[in-house]
Parts: structure tokens; C-alpha cells; sequence
């Protein structure tokens, strides 16, 4: 991963609220393409709202992130939106 993106990533995420950290991930669903500037928009995310103390298990496991489903922010959680 390119640490010069994650780093643009993160700073931008940094500024952001969290309405529009869950709006930037619901505007991934979907997104099949993957290359270095997606990983580290991703991870960037990701790391975000683990900083900002939000449950993130509904999509990731640590491991592998899922962009299957839109979510919501319920209760500092991040909930599959059915």
C-alpha cells in the first residue's frame, strides 16, 4: 500500500464528521475495482472510525472488510442498513 495516499486519506478523514465518514463508506458498496489507492482509502476508513471508538465488527473482522451492505451509525456502532 501506498503510504503517501493512506497518509491523504487519513488527514481527510481526520477532518471529517461522522455522518459523512458513513456516507464515504455507503459510497463504496458496491465498488468492485481494487488497486492501491482504494486499499489505502479503505484502511484510512477504516482506521478512522476505530479511532473515533466506533464498533466496526458488522464489517470488518480485522481481517477482511465487507462493502456488501450500506450501513448506519446506531449507538456509535456501524449497523448492516437492511
Amino acid at each position: 500500500m501506498n503510504n503517501s495516499f493512506y497518509n491523504d486519506f487519513a488527514a481527510r478523514f481526520a477532518a471529517c464528521t461522522l455522518t459523512s465518514l458513513v456516507e464515504t463508506f455507503n459510497g463504496q458498496v458496491g465498488n468492485r475495482g481494487f488497486n492501491s489507492m482504494r486499499a489505502a482509502h479503505d484502511k484510512a476508513l477504516i482506521d478512522e472510525l476505530v479511532r473515533r471508538g466506533v464498533d466496526v465488527s458488522a464489517i470488518f473482522d480485522g481481517t477482511t472488510l465487507s462493502f456488501a451492505h450500506h450501513v448506519v451509525l446506531d449507538n456509535n456502532s456501524l449497523v448492516i442498513n437492511k
